[in-house]
């Protein structure tokens, strides 16, 4: 970890998967069917995994490139691509397509408890192997992150593959498994740090994040290192030198402002400083300092960013 720490300074992140528009609106309560009340607010953001862990990791100092799928000619995808660039995140390497619209979520957030309520709207081609190898430049790049999006498993996997053939172990490579797919598992033995989801954990019969990492962290390789946040309990990870699991509590809070992108916060932090050469322990807690002091803010643009240390 002690190389990856003295040249991440000198390298960037590239993550693939979802940008999308998130059109929000703020509740004072969550609507039942077929209500009519009146919002208490309503706002455009960027959004989707990828695109919201960019974010948080541009904020924290490390240079970010972002490679998701996007209309051309559409005012959607040019506010998303504009608030990429006002953050300094490159987005270069993104696949513009014509005759489909932007990828949509209509979020509703419930003031009473900061929940988020999320209806998506995609209908885009995914990311291809051939888009991968021929737009991204690698040289510059010492992490690569793969959000591992249902509908194009076994595109990734041959995404990662490409990237261990050619490039070894000069780049590391994370995915983040959120929902359950037959190809996911495929997934984990290609990474070098491999994020669970709660909803994945549950979708596989594990009610904890421990029980979810002694499932499935034989099916890693010896050297990876496997986590799981699981909301208001913290997260939990495993990996060397001991593989024994640790467990790191999340931030209590007296009051929960908004939970959209909580989870893709919680990754940015803990893939920051693990580039930094951090511990697993010390790199999941910052995860969880960072995600919790997220949900006492609306939206993802920090005034100060928390320490990890």
């Amino acid at each position: 970890m002690m190389t990856m720490a003295m040249e991440y300074q000198h390298k960037q992140v590239l993550l693939v998967g979802l940008a999308c528009l998130d059109i929000i609106t703020v509740c004072g309560h969550f609507p039942i069917e077929d209500e009519d009340f009146r919002a208490d607010d309503h706002y455009w953001q960027c959004g989707g995994n990828a695109c919201n862990s960019a974010v948080v990791l541009q904020q924290l100092g490390d240079q970010c490139n972002l490679m998701a799928c996007l209309s051309e000619n559409c005012p959607q995808s040019d506010y998303i691509l504009q608030k990429l660039t006002n953050i300094g995140i490159k987005s270069n390497w993104c696949i513009r397509h014509i005759g489909h619209k932007t990828p949509i979520s209509t979020v509703l957030i419930n003031k009473k408890n900061g929940s988020r309520t999320i209806m998506h709207y995609s209908w885009l081609p995914e990311l291809t192997l051939d888009n991968f190898q021929n737009r991204v430049q690698f040289d510059n790049l010492d992490w690569i992150h793969f959000e591992g999006r249902r509908k194009n498993m076994l595109e990734i996997g041959r995404m990662m593959d490409y990237i261990r053939l050619r490039y070894k172990d000069r780049i590391k490579i994370s995915v983040e498994l959120e929902k359950k797919d037959e190809n996911s598992l495929q997934l984990i033995p290609k990474a070098d740090v491999i994020f669970i989801g709660k909803d994945f954990a549950q979708a596989f019969g594990h009610d904890n994040a421990t029980d979810c990492l002694r499932a499935f962290y034989p099916l890693a390789q010896s050297s990876a290192i496997m986590i799981c946040p699981w909301g208001d309990y913290g997260a939990d990870g495993i990996g060397p030198p001991q593989s024994n699991i640790v467990h790191a509590d999340a931030l209590t809070l007296d009051e929960v402002v908004d939970t959209l992108a909580a989870g893709d916060t919680f990754l940015a932090g803990t893939i920051h400083s693990l580039r930094k050469g951090e511990s697993l322990l010390k790199s999941i807690s910052y995860g969880c300092k960072l995600a919790g002091t997220k949900c006492k803010q609306r939206g993802l643009m920090f005034e100060k960013i928390p320490t990890d240390h």
